[in-house]
This record gives structure tokens, sequence and C-alpha cells, in this order.
């Protein structure tokens, strides 16, 4: 069971009322009485992850693992951000062994892992997903994406901070939102089947689970 407490009633009324502010002011922390996009993303995930999870590139502080998963679940990431315990570089060579977890998730981050090792990627989840396993996959709409993010480069210089992207730094051929044809070309190849494609955030988000046959 998840640690942390889903939103209520009336909060779940208020994020979706003021969507657009969460957008331009809370993408990455909960602010002004507001649940940040990322908080939201971690809830809706929460509800379909279960037993031992693996969170790819789980980001600053290793959130949805240590707040949302079960325990024994295992956040990495490709950049040392304060509070991830494992960081690996190749993320096409896992360091675990075949059939370790019962979930993978990658959160808003499916355009970040660079096109040429994303055949490759896919195919390292699937190998650590135990049979009846599910990969869950959230990713935004393109236009609304890119603008998000330019958005959020200029907003946070502005404050003189870097947003989780720009502390990073992006590789030549990563992209802010993985197309739509290219995720069903993933999660729809075997040993992986789509089950579910779940719109959230005005609809403007896709939650996508698939399960290893």
């Amino acid at each position: 069971m998840s640690k942390k407490n889903s939103r209520g009633a009336v909060q779940k009324a208020l994020d979706t009322l003021f969507f657009p502010m969460r957008a331009l002011f809370a993408p990455e922390d909960s602010t002004f009485g507001l649940t940040s996009l990322r908080d939201e993303r971690m809830e809706v995930v929460s509800k379909h992850a279960f037993g031992r999870v693996l969170d790819i590139g789980c980001g600053p502080g290793n959130r949805f693992v240590k707040e949302w998963a079960d325990i024994g679940s295992v956040g990495i990431d490709v950049f040392g951000y304060e509070g991830v315990e494992v960081v690996h570089e190749d993320m096409t060579a896992l360091p675990f062994v075949d059939d370790s977890f019962d979930a993978v998730t990658l959160i808003a981050v499916g355009g970040h892992i660079p096109q040429h090792v994303r055949v490759s990627e896919f195919a390292e989840i699937a190998r650590v997903l135990k049979p009846g396993g599910r990969l869950l996959m959230t990713e935004g709409e393109p236009i609304t994406q890119t603008v998000g993010h330019i958005w959020r480069h200029f907003s946070f210089s502005l404050i003189g901070k870097k947003d989780m992207d720009s502390e990073r730094g992006m590789e030549e051929d990563e992209q802010y939102c993985m197309p739509y044809k290219e995720i069903m070309g993933y999660l729809t190849t075997h040993p992986l089947k789509l089950e579910r494609q779940i719109k959230f955030m005005w609809g403007l988000n896709n939650l996508y689970i698939a399960k290893k046959e």
C-alpha cells in the first residue's frame, strides 16, 4: 500500500479548477495550496503501482519511492540529484537481474530517453519486469509539454534557479515529449502489451499501462 494519502475531493476540485495556475507556477513543488504537476503524476501512477517498483528517472528526492511506493522499491536516475540513491548512467544495462520488479515507472521522462537508445531501454525495462508485471508511463501532449518546458526554463531563471532539466542538462537527441506513435510502438512490442490509457490534467496528460506477457 502507498505511504502517502491521496488528495481529498475538495483538493482535487481546486486543483482541477486552477490547473493553468498549477502548470505555470507549481510544475515541480506544491505551492499556493495547490498540488504540483509532479505530485499529481505520482499520485495517479501510485494507484496502479503495486509490489516492488523500479522508478526510472526518479528525480530530486527520489520522492515516488519514498512517499508513494511499497517497501523494497528502488529509484534510479542518470543524474545525481539530491536524494537519489542509485545513480546509473546507462539505462540500457540496468544493474538488476531478470524479473526483479512488479512494476517499472517512467513518470514524465519518456521524451528524455535519448532517441538513439530508446529501443534498447524499453527492451531492458521488459527484462527486469516480472511476467505479469506492468510498465506505468506518463507522457503529456506534445504542444503543451513543449510550451510548459520552455516556460519552466524561463520562469526558474527569473528567480535564479534551475528546473530539473536545466540542472541535469539535456542530450542532443532528447525531446520534451515522446510522440504518441512511438510510445505505442514500444508498448505494443512483445513482451509488452498495452492494457489501458488514462487521461488526466484536463486531458493533457496520459498514463499508459502495459503488461509484460
